[in-house]
């Protein structure tokens, strides 16, 4: 779940306490206890519980903790209520200090738990994939990664060979956003998406917004993915650890000074030590030595209530490097040996907030680094930043309606170098080759500013949004209006339509007059959305949602290329290297010369059913869609598909659990990307070899793309914690499945780029 609607939750929920019983969590005194109430037997932290002292009263909040402020000091007896447990007395003695107590509490033998249920108001927004770190960690084709299973939604193309990114709704993976915990974040996946850049233990809640967004994000004309770690318990300290066939993980949490709690991880690969070994070493052999690292520091205090105050720490690093094996290893380990791929980024970010009567305030400062860079015996590309910015935002509750407003401030200094043959512009021949070496700095700062409304009329809610940006590389304003509407047809069915729209401002390097086009400008896009969600009885939803989404001013290569199409050497050949490049745009970006005439459009409809019970989850996903493109438009080639233009996707899983062991399967179907036909052939005897002549731009396809996942899980459950062991084997059936089309010297034979074999994953969790 979203913060955008939890919090207004929490708020509505402190509000009606306060009616029920005024200064609860208050009182006269001048003591004060906190604390985490957990279950004793699996150590998970207990929401919801009724914590009292007297005529004080609190509740936990979904961490666990609580607080008391106003207490008498002395000796005094806690009391704490939580349905499915026995009833929890805990003598404590309050000081000048105050008093920490950490109470566990035991399950109820035979309770019988009587629950109310009611339903919170509609949201206005379309409908988020929301899903937790524990429901899909256990999911087929995951390999225990939570961020993985983003791939198994609706809305999501596949990317060959499992390279990460995310395509959403035929958008570019330029064009859409991750944050975690409000913090725009570069990348989702280490290189080659084996894992993601955060663990899925410390992780609370994951929402996919495909499109059509409200307007507390900006920046990006795609979707965006919102990431909410989760706070450390403070009860007592605890250690776990992951152990598989790629890398190895260990995570601790505990408390900390200030009646706080301490939230530590640490991820390293190990691949790059397999591969070392396995392959053959001697004389010109390549040694591949790729690896990763990521680590997580974050500290927590307070309640909403009172004051939550959260630091927190992470990063991410990736090496690859391709080096002579008869290179001495500290020379391998050089910048200047061999091929060499980096991509490491932190941040580093102190959170308040605080609810205040109807009002909730936020405000988040963040600063952090990041470099990428592929170098070839020292010589290459890089791209080195330091980002900074804030974040800050206030809710007000007025009855049933609420607004809210926030400004995102986002900059800093960024610095290049590459070293080759610049792009070509307009008109421009390039008879010879000519090298140049660049090196640039550029400080720049975007400037957002935006505010949002809840009018409630009814069963109906109508959200009119507004977003003001200033982007400092293009020195352009841009104004996003954005209106989303939610009814409730029935107890069971909510009605949900947006439109908006949405810009995104150029790259660093886009931007470069050298390398690039110093008059680029913004690219835009007018996303709208209409859907259903249908509750049904046994836990299963249905939601059924179109869309549809026009984008002009896109960046587009405008200097034909001499390479052909069919040959795989442009943006238009479609396949891996085309697909390649849409996925390092962003990190790179293009250096070729571009403009802001290309238009793109896409249409399609979502659908998720999804069912959750006591003892399984399943879903089934299924989105049909189209995404075009134009190129320059003096070439006048009209519309063609988009190099990751999928009509059909769909995705069938679900995992059962009998007795300790769990098992899960995931079935996945995906129409073959496009690409550029060979439409015939001649020899060039200047440079003595066959050239392609091309067919029509993207108008053939690969075969379709078809996968079965398996997964198998057993849990050990001891009073000293949870051991897991857990196997996930994807392509378990070995299929052959097309990801390119390569040629033979005069393009007589053609062949299929094979994607990935079977790829079984095995691993250990420990859970104290």
């Amino acid at each position: 779940m979203s913060p955008r609607i939890w919090l207004p939750l929490a708020a509505l929920a402190l509000t009606l306490l306060g009616a029920v019983a005024p200064g609860a969590a208050q009182g006269t005194g001048r003591g004060r206890i906190g604390g985490v109430v957990t279950d004793a037997a699996t150590g998970a932290p207990v929401p919801g519980a009724a914590v009292s002292v007297g005529q004080l009263e609190t509740t936990t909040d979904d961490a666990g903790r609580f607080e008391l402020t106003g207490t008498d000091r002395g000796p005094v007896e806690l009391i704490v209520i939580a349905d499915g447990f026995e009833v929890g007395l805990v003598p404590v003695t309050v000081g000048r200090r105050g008093a920490t107590a950490n109470v566990t509490l035991t399950p109820a033998a035979g309770a019988e738990i009587i629950e109310v249920e009611g339903r919170a108001p509609v949201e206005p927004e379309p409908y988020t994939y929301a899903i937790t770190g524990d429901e899909v960690r256990t999911l087929p084709g995951s390999g225990n990664d939570a961020l993985k299973a983003l791939q198994s939604l609706p809305g999501v193309a596949r990317v060959p060979f499992g390279l990460g990114g995310l395509v959403l709704r035929g958008a570019s993976p330029r064009d859409s956003s991750v944050y975690l915990d409000g913090i725009e974040v570069p990348i989702l996946y280490h290189f080659g998406g084996l894992a993601s850049f955060y663990p899925s233990t410390l992780l609370d809640d994951i929402d996919l917004q495909s499109g059509s967004f409200g307007a507390r994000w900006g920046r990006t004309q795609g979707g965006v993915v919102v990431l909410t770690s989760r706070p450390g318990r403070a009860d007592r300290w605890r250690v776990g650890s992951e152990v598989s066939l790629i890398d190895a993980s260990l995570r601790a949490e505990g408390p900390a000074p200030g009646h706080g709690a301490w939230t530590l991880g640490l991820r390293r690969s190990y691949v790059d030590a397999i591969l070392a070994a396995a392959l053959p070493s001697g004389d010109g052999a390549l040694t591949l030595a790729p690896r990763y690292w990521d680590g997580q520091l974050r500290y927590d205090r307070g309640t909403a209530a009172t004051g939550q105050l959260s630091a927190m720490l992470f990063f991410s690093d990736d090496l690859l490097r391709f080096a002579s094996a008869d290179v001495a290893p500290a020379d391998a380990m050089a910048d200047d040996a061999g091929l060499r791929y980096v991509s490491r980024f932190a941040r580093a970010a102190v959170r308040y907030q605080r609810q205040l009567a109807a009002t909730d305030l936020s405000v988040q400062p963040w600063v952090g680094l990041g470099e990428v860079a592929v170098t070839l015996d020292g010589e290459g590309t890089a791209r080195r930043y330091l980002p900074m910015g804030v974040r800050a935002d206030v809710t007000r509750h007025v009855g049933r309606h609420e607004i809210a407003a926030g400004v995102d401030v986002q900059g800093g200094r960024a610095a290049f170098s590459a070293r080759g043959q610049p792009a070509p512009g307009p008109g421009v021949a390039m008879d010879e080759p000519m090298e140049v070496a660049r090196a640039t700095t550029r400080w720049d700062a975007d400037v957002g500013a935006w505010t949002e409304g809840q009018l409630r009329v009814g069963p109906a809610v109508i959200a009119p949004g507004l977003r003001l940006d200033r982007y400092g590389l293009s020195d352009e304003w841009v104004l996003d209006p954005r209106l989303a509407y939610a009814q409730e047809l029935t107890a069971a069915a909510t009605l949900r339509a947006a439109i908006g729209r949405y810009h995104q401002p150029p790259l660093f390097t886009d931007v470069d007059p050298v390398y690039g086009n110093p008059r680029l400008t913004s690219s835009a896009a007018t996303q709208t959305s209409l859907g259903v969600e249908v509750r049904l009885p046994a836990d299963a939803t249905v939601a059924v949602t179109g869309f549809a989404s026009s984008s002009d001013h896109l960046p587009v290569d405008v200097v034909t290329g001499a390479t052909p199409a069919a040959a795989g050497g442009t943006s238009d050949s479609g396949g891996v290297g085309s697909i390649t490049g849409e996925l390092t745009d962003d990190q790179f970006g293009a250096y070729e010369y571009r403009e802001s005439v290309g238009r793109g459009r896409s249409h399609g409809v979502e659908v998720l059913v999804k069912r959750t019970g006591p003892r399984w989850v399943g879903w089934l996903s299924y989105t049909w869609s189209r995404s075009e493109r134009t190129g320059d438009p003096r070439q006048d080639l009209g519309w063609r598909p988009y190099v990751l233009d999928q009509p059909h996707v769909l995705t069938a899983l679900g995992t059962t659990t009998l007795g300790r062991w769990q098992l899960g399967a995931r079935l996945r179907f995906a129409s073959g990307n496009p690409y550029t036909p060979v439409g015939g052939t001649y020899y060039d005897s200047d440079a003595q070899r066959y050239q392609a002549v091309d067919g029509a731009i993207l108008s053939s396809r690969l075969p379709a793309f078809v996968q079965l996942d398996l997964r198998v899980d057993r849990g050990w459950q001891r009073p000293w914690g949870t051991l897991k062991l857990f196997l996930d084997v994807q392509n378990v059936t070995n299929r052959v499945n097309p990801e390119g089309v390569s040629y033979n010297f005069d393009y007589t034979e053609r062949r299929y780029t094979r994607g990935l074999p079977v790829f079984p994953s095995l691993g250990v969790e420990y859970t104290p």
